[in-house]
């Protein structure tokens, strides 16, 4: 199991949520709903492509991990 790549998607996936940029474009472009503003569904989405690739037929298992480690990590990130 690719355990960085889960980390590393999850951070961004969190991170990228947060950012004003990432809202600013959403509102623009008019996508501002799920998948799109929420951490644990971009995060799945964008990262089955990667785990497909990368870890065969354990993608989805790696993809939900992923997934919700961006939603604590959201969470945490909003505490401060």
């Amino acid at each position: 199991m690719n355990y960085d790549l889960i980390i590393a998607i999850a951070c961004i996936g969190a991170v990228i949520q947060e950012t004003p940029l990432w809202q600013n474009l959403l509102t623009y472009f008019g996508l501002d709903f799920k998948p799109f503003n929420c951490p644990l569904c971009l995060t799945f989405w964008a990262s089955i492509p990667f785990f497909i690739v990368t870890t065969g037929w354990w993608f989805i298992f790696n993809s939900i991990v992923a997934a919700v480690a961006a939603e604590l990590i959201n969470k945490q990130l909003r505490r401060l």
